[in-house]
């Protein structure tokens, strides 16, 4: 197996006598010493997460501008980034609100005529002493109109250009115009020019120390080139000969070969190690189940059930039960679309379990959902599947009761919040551990819900872990399956149980068209069906300066008071007493509320099949994939269902385009892609992952070509040599050995 990757550290300090204050390598060399750094700046770089001449040389561009055509100013267009040079005419300071604040605008008038403004908002102080009529500059930013005449906010300058007329700048001149410039994420406190030269003084003395990890023949198969060229042509395009040729759109868009060349770095490296896990868990031992009547129990209770089961839940559960079947632990992600029945197939797995002599743990994320799986299995199962329930607010004589049965091992399955994870919680034959919605909980919850299953086998005196399985209502892009859960198998549910009507859905903007909305709404409710309010705050003073931001707190009173007087109107919110929210959650389970204004506390799991309407306001400021799972809590009955999306009139066109996705389909793969495409891979890793996906350059949507062909290539890798001993994958294992599994490690799964 690979060696435990070793920690690089570095020192801040020069010296050249202590041989332990000395970078591994060149490319290790503090940032500080790059020339035109020093202390300061290093500092400054350092809380940005660059310490080193590689970190510096890997904080790649987000995307490029064309500075090789220079505008006149009466051809600029409002809204398009230009560069134009010109002279300066004139300068003013203007006072603005505030003491002692003013604005700074200097103005220029380019060889054709045409004039603007240039101006920066509480600008450094000795700014102004630059800019003396007459001065040539070179002037790049984004433009703007005002009082009918073109100007730039905070634009780039160059100062004392001469108009290149020729080719451009050289290589080693200029960086900043006159070529294809790179747009770096702003880092406070570092220019971007000041960046740019960083960058290019680390490259002119360190890229040839750049170490290549890939192997030779890998390079090859897909013609791409060494690492130190990319690295500097990713930096420093060269200069273009024809500004519309393939190449320079292919660098633009980032599909040129060096792009390429690094993107399926990230990916082969990631890709290795998340397939080299799952490997190693193959390994590992888990009880094979299915020898003492678990088979003909799970068949048992699917008679039991109040519908028929759908194909990819009968293909699921065939899976799952395979797989628990097995000697090594099953680590298996199921992904349905709301509705789809992810929760029957837990049940009927776990009941299979439970015939085996196994108990089985299923941890849900709020008491909501905890009581609501609860409540089902008895409703449906009766005593068939011995059950119980365990929260913060279970009463300690009943916690007792049930410690002990625990303890004494009694096949069970035992459904909770996070309390499971307590202590005083032990399990004697925890043999499956369900987490459903588990993007919810953090890694090592999960983790710690796991452990409680691993013990010691008597005779082999090896570890057996449980099986696993988690579970999530959010579809999961093929993409993100492939790198963040690439450790998992996956079982999918795509189809509806028989007898779902798709949701009907509007985004609703004008005034006019909301009254319309409520007066619909009205007409739902007299019918004798229920309606959510969904919004974003508790209370008006979560706003923190968004005062156009309702809340439930005080919607809730408006709609029982003013709108819907005729009705029941119910709160429900996350910072309710437990026993106040369950109160709450069965008055509408039983009809005896209409409305339930509440904050997202329903976005998962929620049954309650009469109520036929969800309202959403500020629908703007959702996730689509949270929006569909609002969606998904009505449209489980037989009634036909709406979902009205109510949004600020004068919303950008994306956030437009975005609403308009839950108007067009109701499926959840469709929405999970948009929304991945949008709000990239955090919408579905969830805020308590314990890191993000470690790529640099690489993008789930753009780049997906190049991730297949970088995971065939992984797997090839560990078929033939899983553990890189072959000699031409002898650079490969070295950066392992030296940093990869350090480099990857933030992001774990399970």
């Amino acid at each position: 197996m690979l060696p435990k990757a070793k920690s690089v550290t570095t020192s801040s300090k020069s010296s050249t006598n202590n041989s332990a204050d000395r970078p591994s390598s060149e490319i290790d060399t503090p940032v500080q010493f790059i020339k035109g750094v020093g202390p300061k700046l290093g500092a400054i770089f350092k809380n940005r997460g660059i310490e080193t001449v590689k970190d510096a040389l890997y904080f790649f561009p987000r995307h490029y501008e064309d500075r090789t055509k220079f505008l006149p100013i009466k051809q600029l267009v409002e809204g398009a980034n230009a560069t134009i040079s010109a002279k300066i005419t004139g300068m003013r300071k203007i006072p603005t609100r505030g003491y002692g604040k003013s604005l700074l605008e200097v103005r220029i008038e380019d060889a054709a005529g045409g004039t603007m403004a240039l101006k920066w908002f509480h600008a450094p102080r000795g700014m102004e002493a630059r800019f003396q009529p007459g001065v040539e500059i070179i002037a790049t930013g984004a433009v703007k109109q005002f009082m009918g005449r073109f100007e730039m906010i905070h634009p780039e300058l160059t100062f004392n250009a001469s108009h290149p007329d020729t080719e451009g700048a050289s290589e080693s001149g200029n960086h900043n115009f006159g070529r294809i410039v790179p747009i770096y994420t702003e880092i406070e406190g570092v220019s971007t020019r000041i960046l740019r030269k960083v960058l290019w003084e680390s490259i002119q003395k360190f890229s040839g120390n750049l170490v290549e990890d890939l192997p030779e023949r890998l390079l090859a198969k897909h013609k791409l080139p060494p690492l130190s060229q990319a690295i500097r042509t990713i930096h420093f395009p060269p200069d273009p000969k024809n500004n519309d040729s393939p190449e320079i759109i292919d660098l633009l868009e980032f599909r040129s070969p060096v792009h390429w060349r690094l993107i399926y770095d990230e990916f082969l490296k990631f890709e290795y190690l998340v397939l080299r896990k799952r490997l190693r868990m193959e390994k590992e031992l888990a009880p094979a189940l299915g020898k003492h009547g678990g088979f003909a129990a799970a068949e048992a209770l699917e008679k039991l059930l109040p519908f028929q089961l759908t194909g990819d839940q009968k293909k699921s559960i065939a899976e799952i039960l395979k797989d628990l079947s097995e000697s090594h632990p099953m680590n298996r992600l199921i992904q349905g679309d709301v509705g789809s029945g992810k929760t029957a197939v837990a049940f009927l797995t776990a009941g299979f379990v439970i015939a085996e002599g196994g108990q089985v743990a299923l941890m849900a994320p709020t008491e909501i959902l905890a009581e609501q799986h609860y409540k089902n299995a008895i409703k449906i199962f009766g005593g068939r599947l011995n059950c119980a329930i365990l929260t913060g607010k279970t009463p300690q004589s009943e916690r007792n009761v049930l410690l002990a049965k625990l303890a004494a091992g009694e096949p069970i399955l035992l459904i909770g919040t996070h309390a499971l994870i307590e202590d005083p919680v032990v399990f004697k034959n925890l043999l499956y551990v369900l987490v459903d919605e588990q993007h919810r909980f953090g890694v090592e919850q999960r983790r710690t819900l796991k452990k409680k299953g691993v013990r010691t086998d008597e005779k082999t005196k090896r570890l057996i872990y449980p099986h696993s399985l988690v579970l999530t209502a959010t579809p999961i892009p093929r993409t993100l399956a492939l790198t963040a859960y690439g450790d998992l198998a996956v079982s999918t549910l795509q189809e509806l149980p028989p007898g779902r009507s798709p949701i009907k859905t509007h985004v609703v903007r004008e005034r006019a068209r909301k009254g319309q909305a409520y007066e619909f709404i009205r007409k739902e409710l007299k019918e004798g069906h229920q309606a959510y309010f969904i919004f974003p705050l508790v209370n008006e003073s979560e706003a923190e300066g968004f005062t156009n931001l309702k809340s439930a707190v005080a919607e809730a009173e408006r709609m029982s008071s003013e709108v819907f007087p005729d009705f029941k109107v119910g709160l429900l919110h996350g910072q309710m007493k437990p026993d106040d929210k369950s109160k709450i959650m069965n008055q509408f389970q039983r009809n005896e509320i209409q409305i339930l204004v509440s904050t997202t506390v329903v976005e998962v799991g929620v049954d309650v099949p009469n109520a036929t309407v969800m309202a959403i306001e500020h629908a703007e400021r959702f996730g689509l994939s949270q929006l569909h799972q609002l969606r998904g809590r009505v449209g489980r009955g037989g009634a036909q269902s709406y979902c009205f999306l109510f949004s600020h009139p004068r919303v950008g066109e994306t956030t437009a385009e975005r609403l308009e996705v839950l108007e067009e389909t109701t499926d959840g793969f469709k929405i999970a892609e948009a929304d991945l495409e949008i709000r990239g891979p955090g919408e579905f890793l969830g805020t308590r992952q314990a890191g993000d996906l470690p790529f640099r350059l690489a993008n789930l949507i753009r780049d997906r070509d190049w991730l297949l062909k970088a995971r065939d290539d992984a797997m090839d890798l560990l078929k033939v040599d899983p553990n890189l001993e072959a000699p031409e994958n002898a650079r490969l294992r070295r950066y392992f050995e030296r940093e990869g599994s350090l480099q990857f490690d933030r992001l774990k799964t399970s």
